[in-house]
């Protein structure tokens, strides 16, 4: 319970209590009245304030408070306590780039730390940060309940689909975009908490899922000394070359008028047979596969061809579709090198026993439209179409699965350099204390595992396993996919970051909840990668304990 909340149930007791109240409750009741005026006060007056370009670290014409109003504790459909809600813009230099618009809550009963958050796919709504943490505990209190100052923005432009790539024909929004929106937010939000608190948050978090893990990213790689921790959960690092392969997977997929397509039954055939074949391999079936390696070994998808090769119907693949599958299955280079010196894109989760039907893959649809259409095909092609239309050539009309990245190097390379964060160089965020924790479900189909696992492999290569165990933690959670799963991961990520941070005590033995509708509250141990979960063959199926985090 807050303060507030306290507070609040005081002075409703007290109504209660008697038409005369006590000397006590008489003398208690200016007390709260006064404390909340000084709350109301203290969040009225930063309505309508300025922040001067020079109190933030990047060119901005400056920023203005639009509004700040104070939610009570007990309003209807907060349970985040009494906070100030503070809404407004950063302004742009170029006066046709759109502004950032931005969203802090300042809790009544400040922790005196800060938590950013980050955004999805490609942005455009302000991140309210009133929320968990992306797949944060099932219950218990919000960052902002906990008495975080909690923080986001819309990256810098607006538009109320998250696919929408047009504002990248503005190259200042497509800088904000690619990371400088980060800086520019957190320094106005730090002013802003100074402005109430009177002091700068002791600690600065940055937490968020997909495009949000690739502004946890940025945000450490690019300003470290701003950050004390980040957690990222399938992070888009390496947004180009996730587009560049989305690109050439869409022209193999599409070709030879979707020969290659496989339609809602094809998924679930193949999807059925590699649980057939791996599910025990971990010791239970359970619908999740977790010896990922041995099942790779295990099952063979020549096992599904039709006869002859030629589509008979759902029940088999015709080489065209096991042709599809292998590519999607496959490392994809490119013909020149990406930032930091990046050519190639991992494999994707396909054969793993995850679901392909999902709008990040190749949807309900029986056979693909012709044009492709955007949200109702293949999820690739709907995320690398806007890269291709408005980032990289800038042609509004192109047909995207005409484009060569060869004839774009130059270009391609810029993007690249802009927004990917794939720089394993955190030294600098180590060397002041700074974590990590990363996590990536094993069959994500909108951000592949394999290439998260990529960069942590760079990472380790890099500075050796010790060095890089004294500041970040990577895990891999079967079954898991962008959200969805036979095993959606719930755990509290903040409070294991907050207790390395602050005390020095490393993630040890964490417990992963699965949040999903049917779990009925089985756990898994939360493996680090290369570990996973080993049922150890005698007790409750759905107890952590019950399992041991193995490599073979």
């Amino acid at each position: 319970m807050t303060l507030a909340t306290m507070m609040a149930a005081s002075v409703w007791i007290a109504g209660c209590a008697s038409h005369a109240p006590s000397a006590a409750n008489a003398s208690s009741a200016p007390a709260v009245s006064t404390a909340l005026s000084a709350s109301a006060a203290a969040c009225s007056g930063l309505a309508g304030k300025a922040i001067p370009a020079s109190a933030i670290g990047l060119p901005t014409t400056g920023a203005t408070v639009s509004s700040a109003t104070l939610v009570g504790a007990n309003d209807a459909g907060n349970a985040n306590g009494e906070f100030c809600k503070v809404t407004g813009a950063i302004h742009p230099v170029d006066p046709s780039a759109p502004h950032i618009q931005f969203e802090l809550n300042l809790p009544t009963t400040w922790n005196g730390k800060a938590l950013q958050r980050g955004g999805g796919g490609y942005n455009g709504t302000v991140v309210t940060a009133l929320d968990q943490v992306p797949f944060g505990p099932m219950s218990g209190p919000t960052p902002l309940a906990q008495g975080y100052a909690t923080f986001g923005s819309d990256s810098g432009h607006q538009s109320p689909s998250n696919v929408d790539g047009k504002f990248a024909l503005n190259e200042e929004a497509l800088d904000n975009f690619g990371g400088s929106q980060i800086k520019k937010t957190h320094d106005v939000a730090v002013y802003l908490i100074d402005a109430r608190y009177g002091s700068a948050p002791k600690r600065m978090y940055f937490a968020g899922n997909s495009q949000g893990g690739h502004e946890a990213f940025l945000a450490i790689q690019r300003w470290p000394a701003d950050y004390d921790g980040a957690i990222a959960t399938h992070p888009v690092y390496d947004f180009t070359i996730l587009q560049l392969d989305g690109n050439a997977l869409s022209k193999k997929v599409y070709a030879h008028q979707g020969a290659g397509w496989l339609n809602p039954n094809k998924v679930a055939l193949l999807q059925r047979e590699v649980l057939a074949a791996c599910d025990g391999l971990d010791g239970v079936e359970d619908g999740v596969i977790s010896n990922v390696a041995a099942c790779r070994k295990t099952f063979k998808i020549a096992a599904l061809r039709c006869e002859g090769g030629k589509d008979t119907g759902d029940t088999c693949l015709s080489d065209a579709q096991i042709a599809a599958v292998k590519a999607i299955d496959s490392r994809v280079t490119f013909g020149f090198p990406l930032a930091n010196g990046v050519r190639s894109f991992a494999r994707w989760p396909i054969l793993e026993g995850g679901d392909w039907s999902s709008i990040f893959t190749f949807g309900k649809r029986a056979e693909p439209s012709s044009p492709p259409t955007p949200m109702t095909d293949f999820g690739l092609y709907v995320l690398s179409d806007p890269a291709v239309r408005y980032f990289i050539t800038r042609d509004t009309n192109i047909d995207s699965l005409t484009f060569d990245p060869n004839q774009w190097k130059a270009r391609t390379q810029h993007i690249s350099k802009v927004i990917d964060a794939n720089d394993v160089d955190l030294s600098a965020f180590a060397s002041h204390g700074g974590k990590l924790l990363l996590m990536h479900g094993s069959v994500d189909t909108a951000v592949s595992p394999y290439n998260t696992i990529d960069y942590y492999e760079r990472l380790v290569a890099r500075v050796g396993k010790r060095k890089a165990d004294a500041f970040m933690r990577f895990y891999i959670v079967p079954g898991f996919g962008h959200g969805t799963g036979t095993y959606i991961a719930s755990w509290d990520s903040l409070g294991a970051l907050d207790q390395w941070v602050e005390h020095g005590v490393a993630p040890k033995d964490l417990v992963v909840a699965d949040a999903g509708a049917n779990a009925h509250g089985r756990t898994r141990p939360l493996c680090e990668y290369p570990s996973w979960p080993k049922y150890t063959g005698s007790g409750d199926v759905n107890v952590a304990s019950n399992f041991k985090c193995a490599t073979h």
